[in-house]
């Protein structure tokens, strides 16, 4: 279908901040009925409707409308200035043209391209004037790439690789940012593990001892009173409102955690806000703990948010509130955390969606999430609210980001009621869900054909029934289904997916029991037996890099396996520039570097920068075992 003509003309000189606003515009406009916003946003997007329009559907149509097929290609035009660029600059070096993209825009500073930041490319070319530039800009040098993105991060790199004058200047700029470093002190630490447990007495006992702890924010300027609130500790936030903390702070942050989403949004996040999704919960949000923490808050002069007034079933504030305000943001999922079932009834009696579609992440490049409020009622087991939410419409087989469906839980839970209730309404089992939930019966009919499997039409052609099924099993680590499935894979050996497939049953399981450690070994054993061993990524680690960083306590025997599977000891990766036996001398993994050793792995490295050989990462990192043992 052609695109429409546009209907805007840029200005000589467009302003991206400009653009925003008239993106807000006339979301707020369509949301209003305004009939030109009406006419402009039907000519581009005919499906929407006020209720159903945000904020990267406003900016959408903009960008038709200025002639461009996304927004993102708009913006392009507009800053004349991509993170293509800008990487290639920093690549070659060239100053001067860098400074010219950053003053365009300087967001493009913290911009990633295959986990790499300008910084990082910035860090490892040893290039002081480069690194000045994109500090200036205030380029963030704790970014890490995975698997441990603290040991990525430009400052750890510069600080490991001896690049003195280069960890100089990312010390200054964050200085003059206001970041003070300091190795933790045993207080600190100390009350780190209270926070983590729920621990409340020793953790305030630690603070009436050392208060210049309260201080101490997290990345993304969280605060420790939003962290309390969060995890649900009444007595740990007193203490800190007694001691001044604002009940009322704000902060920007986009994060997901469990099955909790905070996007970034304009007007922030308040404490009260972080008590309501039980931000430190996991799945399960205590209702007693929130009820408690939220009952502090107010006491001191906390403000409700929609957010918070959902979770307390306070309707005498929501009532005041348009369709529009409570639109996408979380009031129903908030709600049915808090128990409220008359006000989950009256929200949506209001017009509100049974699946509450709600943008996660940065409000520029958002991801949708669809039947999150179902999700919590059947992982809370708030029976009523999940019958109450299907009669009014919601969809059991609607996408949580990152989280599977209601359907899904419900069989995960292995809850006949649960099942007999999705299924009343349509919900189902899909292959992905099959995979996730651990379901090998029903993984054997869906290969067998007995049953559908409920693969997309678009989809069918791209991934195959036991493909979509061996992810999900490979990721919680069913041998029975990833051995069913691996016999209708007929991938080749050197497909870039098995080595993605291979890295699922990696965990590190400190605290798992014996069977579930052999389980994950089995997947990963029969996964390896299709793929071979010497699989890089994209930054030259191998699988046993990845072992080192991420396998644990399941170290040895997987990278045994490799091993005997031809695995080869001498890839250097380009982060840290070091073999396998490299990266366990750094992070002190005494086995693997016996290990390694006893395969045949040179322990000096004469060839590697003297700064990535084995002997310099186990002194630098004060591994005196490992030492002896290179010795």
């Amino acid at each position: 279908m052609p695109q429409k003509p546009s209907t805007r003309a840029l200005r000589d000189n467009p302003d991206l901040d400009q653009l925003k606003r008239q993106a807000k515009e006339l979301l707020e406009a369509f949301r209003a009925s305004s009939p030109e916003a009406v006419a402009e946003v039907t000519a581009y997007s005919s499906a929407s409707t006020p209720a159903n329009f945000a904020l990267h559907d406003a900016q959408f149509v903009l960008a038709r409308a200025y002639g461009f097929d996304t927004w993102r290609k708009l913006k392009t035009a507009v800053e004349g200035a991509t993170p293509e660029k800008l990487h290639k600059a920093v690549q070659g070096g060239n100053v001067e043209r860098a400074r010219k993209l950053l003053s365009q825009a300087p967001k493009l500073a913290n911009t990633s391209r295959r986990g790499l930041t300008p910084l990082h490319i910035a860090v490892m070319r040893r290039d002081l004037n480069m690194t000045a530039l994109l500090l200036e800009y205030g380029a963030n040098a704790e970014a890490g790439v995975w698997p441990d993105p603290y040991a990525t991060s430009p400052r750890i790199m510069a600080r490991e690789r001896g690049y003195e004058e280069i960890s100089r200047a990312i010390g200054e700029a964050e200085r003059k940012r206001g970041v003070i470093r300091s190795k933790p002190s045993e207080p600190m630490l100390k009350l780190a593990k209270a926070l983590e447990t729920g621990n409340e007495d020793p953790a305030v006992a630690i603070l009436d001892e050392h208060p210049e702890l309260a201080e101490r924010m997290r990345a993304g300027g969280v605060t420790t009173l939003h962290q309390a609130a969060g995890v649900g500790l009444a007595r740990f936030v007193k203490w800190l409102l007694d001691h001044g903390k604002d009940p009322n702070g704000r902060v920007q942050f986009g994060l997901f955690h469990g099955a909790t989403f905070l996007p970034n949004r304009e007007e922030g996040w308040a404490p009260i806000d972080f008590a309501a999704v039980g931000w430190c919960g996991e799945w399960l949000f205590d209702k007693r703990k929130f009820d408690r923490v939220a009952g502090v808050l107010l006491d001191y002069g906390a403000e409700l948010t929609p957010l918070s007034a959902a979770a307390l079933g306070r309707w005498d504030y929501l009532e005041k509130l348009s369709k529009a305000e409570l639109f996408g943001k979380g009031v129903l999922e908030a709600a049915i955390k808090g128990d409220r079932l008359d006000t989950v009834r009256r929200l949506l009696d209001l017009g509100l969606d049974p699946d509450e579609p709600i943008e996660v992440g940065h409000m520029e490049n958002p991801a949708p999430s669809s039947g999150g409020p179902l999700f919590q009622a059947i992982v809370l087991n708030r029976v009523k609210i999940a019958r109450l939410l299907l009669e009014r419409g919601a969809d059991p087989n609607a996408s949580v980001f990152t989280a599977g469906s209601g359907a899904s839980k419900a069989y995960n839970a292995n809850d006949p009621g649960l099942i007999a209730l999705v299924e009343q309404y349509g919900g189902r089992l899909d292959a992905d869900s099959a995979g996730w939930s651990r379901q090998p019966e029903m993984a054997r009919k869906m290969l067998a054909g007995e049953v559908e499997a409920h693969v997309a039409p678009s989809d069918s052609s791209k991934r195959a029934v036991a493909e979509r099924l061996l992810e999900g099993a490979a990721s919680v680590r069913s041998a029975e289904i990833v051995h069913m499935a691996l016999e209708h894979i007929d991938w080749p050996q050197e497909d870039s997916r098995w080595r993605g497939l291979l890295l699922r049953p990696v965990c590190r399981a400190d605290d798992w029991t014996d069977e579930q450690k052999a389980e994950a070994c089995d997947c990963f054993r029969l996964i390896l037996a299709r793929c071979g061993a010497n699989r890089l990524d994209e930054h030259g680690q191998s699988v046993l890099h990845y072992l080192v960083a991420e396998a644990r306590s399941l170290g040895v025997e997987m990278a045994t396996m490799c091993l005997d599977a031809g695995a080869r000891l001498d890839a250097r990766d380009e982060l840290l520039m070091s073999t396998p036996l490299g990266w366990a001398c750094r992070w002190g993994r005494v086995e693997l570097v016996k290990l390694f050793l006893a395969r045949g792995a040179d322990p000096v490295e004469a060839d590697a920068e003297n700064w990535a050989q084995p002997k310099a990462w186990a002194k630098k990192m004060g591994q005196t075992e490992i030492l002896e043992l290179l010795e």
